[in-house]
């Protein structure tokens, strides 16, 4: 007599002599290829549960090439341990390991459901509400691309998506998720409007000023823009007949920075403004009172700074008693704007503010604007000791 297989739902620790007859439908791998790499999946039964699990290198060396997406498997013989790492593939309370007697045979089953997405919705994210640490999926309509940097030693994009309650949320992808993202807008510039679905995504808290967010995990996330997937095109139709506006133009490297290695400048004086409050050099000073602050040590590519009148984001420490500079800008517009926000800004002297145009360091060009004397960047503070 055939043995009935156990259901992942009765998963429970208590045995791991365990007989499973499953679908993976995520498969992953993390590591070097043939060093140090192993294998993780999410497996589904026939009553749609799902368990993640985890083929360690030692194992992956006999069944890395019977190991494949949307197949179904009888497998038997497993180590049952605790689901309760920083980041949880599936919600349930264990997760299966490979041992060196698991058995996995492939073979045709019926009635094994494809993947099941776990789309977030965004109000939830903002609000709070949701499982820290439970990967999640997303999908959205890019709304603006706020921010990119692509070098030797980091790649990230920051962009807005919108979902089908007109709901804003910010998303953030690292490494070869990013390239992809980039590499489709430089392929499809006129292309509207532009989906991206997400699986396995990680959500940041909030922290202070900063709202919630989510991005890529490290290697267990996919991405999909404007593919022929059932899900993206049911979003595609919904978003046309509930009338959302999409934006047509987007601001990508093509618009930011014409090398890949650049970074684009914000996207727009609201999102450079956003959650800051404008403070004078002395609030500041205030703020973060140091006693043992020596301003005459400073580095001598500050020596490049003098003269010039910028736009700084900073982030205050005081606990630390120090300040961290988040971004730059020398854009005139964006001067005033911080200006505006100052109590004081209309008692205010004239002077010459020299801006260098970004696609010609050699050329400058000779601008005025008002800003008040407590705001010089020259009055009151030390210049670079002579050398």
């Amino acid at each position: 007599m055939a043995h009935i297989p156990d259901k992942i739902k009765t998963i429970d620790g208590s045995k791991e002599t365990l007989r499973l007859a499953v679908r993976i439908t995520d498969l992953w791998f993390v590591g070097v290829a043939d060093k140090l790499e192993q294998a993780e999946m999410v497996m589904v039964d026939s009553n749609g549960d799902e368990i993640h699990a985890i083929c360690k290198q030692d194992q992956l060396n006999t069944w890395k090439i019977d190991l494949k997406e949307n197949c179904t498997y009888a497998m038997h013989n497993f180590r049952v341990i605790k689901n309760d790492g920083q980041y949880k593939v599936c919600d349930h309370t264990y997760k299966l390991a490979f041992t060196r007697v698991t058995i996995v045979r492939q073979c045709e089953l019926d009635g094994f459901p494809l993947k099941r997405y776990k789309f977030v919705e965004f109000s939830n994210v903002i609000d709070g509400q949701f499982e820290p640490g439970l990967l999640v999926d997303i999908i959205g309509v890019v709304d603006e691309v706020v921010f990119h940097h692509v070098s030797s030693r980091s790649r990230r994009v920051v962009f807005k998506l919108r979902d089908l309650s007109d709901q804003l949320l910010s998303c953030i992808i690292w490494d070869n998720y990013c390239l992809q993202f980039l590499e489709y807008l430089d392929e499809h510039e006129s292309e509207s409007p532009i989906i991206v679905l997400l699986t396995n995504a990680r959500i940041k808290e909030g922290q202070g000023s900063y709202p919630p967010s989510v991005g890529n995990s490290l290697k267990a996330s996919k991405l999909a823009i404007n593919e022929l997937v059932v899900q993206i095109q049911e979003f595609n139709q919904r978003l046309s007949k509930l009338g959302i506006e999409v934006r047509s133009v987007l601001t990508h490297r093509g618009q930011g920075s014409s090398q890949l290695s650049g970074s684009t400048q914000l996207s727009s004086k609201e999102t450079y403004i956003s959650k800051s409050e404008a403070k004078t050099i002395s609030e500041i000073n205030n703020i973060c009172e140091d006693d043992d602050m020596d301003l005459n040590a400073s580095p001598k590519a500050l020596d490049k700074l003098l003269g010039n009148v910028l736009a700084f984001k900073i982030k205050v420490q005081p606990k630390y008693k120090n300040s961290a500079v988040l971004k730059c800008s020398s854009y005139l517009s964006l001067i005033n704007n911080v200006l505006d926000m100052l109590p004081d800004a209309e008692a205010c002297s004239k002077i010459n503010v020299t801006m260098l145009d970004s696609n010609n360091p050699a050329q400058h060009e000779s601008q005025s604007i008002s800003i008040t004397a407590d705001h010089d960047p020259l009055i009151g503070l030390p210049l670079t000791p002579t050398k």
